[in-house]
Order: structure tokens, then C-alpha cells, then sequence
């Protein structure tokens, strides 16, 4: 059953990268972070998270995010020029929800869709959304600064959704994942940056990986065989099954394709959803870059693998 919730070497450019080095300069972390620095003992992967912390510290010092904001707005454009700079091609911003999307061209046939979502939840005062949005984009960045550009199989669609959150006053099935919703609408047209939805084999999700207590079970609504991939490449992280939420892979779902919703959504005390969901706790203290580390060098190692045959 399902929650009933939202679902209960290029470098920064822009706005994001000043803000960013102002950031480092102040210092300051959470349980498990350094001031950005990565603390010894990091994967070397190719997976920077130091660099991500850093993009998730500055969007957590925009402020309050929701959809139709003009932070959200800013972060939009401001998400478009970090995926250019990172080298990822065909970048804009969907209209009218602002989906910031692009390409990692591949060898291969077809495409994988990897999201994150990058608005927060309204009506929070002071809702920062470390983990709940920010967490999830600073690991995509830094995954597409990373992955092999061209991909050996298929390509990387980069998807990251606008209006993942529920409207105000609305529940969450009706007025949340439009971002989502609208990404695969102009998939079923091959229009506005999404690749022909007969041509997407796989899509991955990133949601709320920050959490310095992570573990990452299989949400059960999600594909065996794609989570599998992730297992092999960390069993420790990537073990046991938890009860389905609704998310952005929920759509992918529903046409048919293969999806996976890589998310802790035991997030603080108390169980699913945990304390410090959707409050002002979701905050630079509950997130770490060894978080960000750990899920980013297993994503490297099984996207690849996705239709590489």
C-alpha cells in the first residue's frame, strides 16, 4: 500500500557556483559532513561529493523552493547551466512546469531516464529540503560530470522534475508528480526535450539520499531486475524491500516502463516517514557527503550496465 504522501570535470557555473564558494568559505556541516571537504576514505570513483555536498548546500541557501516560486524559477535556470557545463547536450527548461532536461548521447539504442526533483513542498515556513529535493539533484549533477559522455549503451535522458510536490490544499495523487506527468506527455509526442517514449528502456529515480543514516531497501512498486543492479554494486546500502510510495518513477510506471525509486524514506526517528519529513528539519544537520558518496559511485557503476547488453 502505498504512503499517503508525496510519496509517503566540469565545475559549478553561474549563481550556483558563487554562491557555492561562499559557501565553503563560511564552512560549517552536518553530523557526517566536512565544510564540503570530503573526509578520507571517499570511494575515488570519479563520484566528487565533495562538489555535490556543494551544489546541495546551495540550493538549501536559496531558500524555500516549492513549484511557481521564483526561487524555483532561478534554480531552474541556474540547474540548466550546471548540466551544459557539465557537458550534457540538448539542455532547457519544459514549460509550464520547469523540468530541466537534457542528454548523455550513448552508443547504444534507446534511452534511461535519470531523476531527481528539484522544487520542495509548500507551506512549511522555512522548509530548507536538504534531503527532499536537494539531495537527489546534487547527486544527479555530480553522477552527469561523471558518467562516461558517450554512455556505452543507451543514453542518458537527464530529467530533473518541477512539481513533485503536491499543489497547496491538494492531495498528493492529484496534484502531485506533474512534473513527471508532463515530462512523459511530451515523451508521447517527442517533443519538448523528452526522447520518444517507445525509445525509453529504463528510468531511475534519486529521492531523499542525503540522510547520514542511509539505507536504501527496494520500494516495492519498483523494478527487480534495476534494483538488482544497484545491490551488486553496494549490498550494504541496497538490501531488503519497503512498503511502495508514490513518486516521480510512479508515471514511468504506469506506461509501461521499467523504473526504480532509489529512496530512504525513513528520514529521522520514528519509522516511515521519519520525524524530520517535510518539517524545518530537513536541514543541513541531517545530511552527509558520505550519503551522496555511496549512492553516487554505486550509480556509476550500474548505469552503464542498463541496456549495455
Amino acid at each position: 500500500m502505498s504512503e499517503p504522501r508525496h510519496r509517503p570535470a566540469a565545475v559549478a557555473t553561474g549563481a550556483f557556483a558563487l554562491l557555492a564558494a561562499a559557501l565553503l568559505a563560511l564552512g560549517g556541516c552536518g553530523e557526517g559532513g566536512g565544510a564540503g571537504a570530503a573526509p578520507a576514505g571517499f570511494a575515488g570513483d570519479g563520484f566528487d561529493a565533495a562538489r555535490a555536498f556543494s551544489d546541495l548546500r546551495a540550493q538549501v541557501a536559496i531558500g524555500p523552493r516549492p513549484s511557481g516560486s521564483p526561487a524555483s524559477r532561478r534554480l531552474a535556470s541556474s540547474l540548466a547551466r550546471d548540466l551544459r557545463a557539465a557537458g550534457v547536450a540538448d539542455v532547457h527548461v519544459q514549460r509550464p512546469l520547469r523540468n530541466v532536461v537534457g542528454v548523455i548521447p550513448g552508443r547504444g539504442e534507446g534511452y534511461v531516464v535519470l531523476g531527481a526533483h528539484h522544487d520542495t513542498v509548500a507551506g512549511v515556513p522555512g522548509f530548507a529540503g536538504a534531503n527532499d529535493g536537494a539531495s537527489g539533484v546534487a547527486a544527479v549533477l555530480e553522477l552527469v560530470r561523471a558518467l562516461p559522455n558517450p554512455m556505452p549503451g543507451p543514453a542518458v535522458a537527464v530529467a530533473l522534475f518541477d512539481g513533485e510536490e503536491a499543489r497547496p490544499g491538494s492531495d498528493f495523487v492529484a496534484g502531485g508528480l506533474r512534473g513527471s506527468r508532463q515530462y512523459l506527455d511530451y515523451a508521447r509526442s517527442a517533443a519538448g526535450g523528452s526522447p520518444p517514449i517507445d525509445r525509453i528502456e529504463a528510468m531511475v529515480l534519486l529521492d531523499m539520499v542525503g540522510d547520514c543514516d542511509l539505507s536504501i531497501p527496494r520500494e516495492k512498486n519498483s523494478d527487480q531486475g534495476l534494483y538488482d543492479r544497484f545491490a551488486a554494486a553496494d549490498p550494504g546500502l541496497f538490501d531488503g524491500t519497503a512498503g511502495g510510495v508514490e513518486d516521480d518513477h510512479t508515471p514511468f510506471l504506469a506506461a509501461g516502463i521499467p523504473a526504480v525509486d532509489l529512496i530512504d524514506f525513513e528520514f529521522g526517528p520514528g519509522g516511515t516517514p521519519g520525524e524530520y519529513w517535510h518539517t524545518r528539519e530537513d536541514d543541513l544537520g541531517h545530511v552527509c557527503p558520505e550519503s551522496l558518496d555511496r549512492v553516487g559511485g554505486a550509480a556509476l557503476e550500474a548505469l552503464p550496465r542498463i541496456g549495455a547488453g
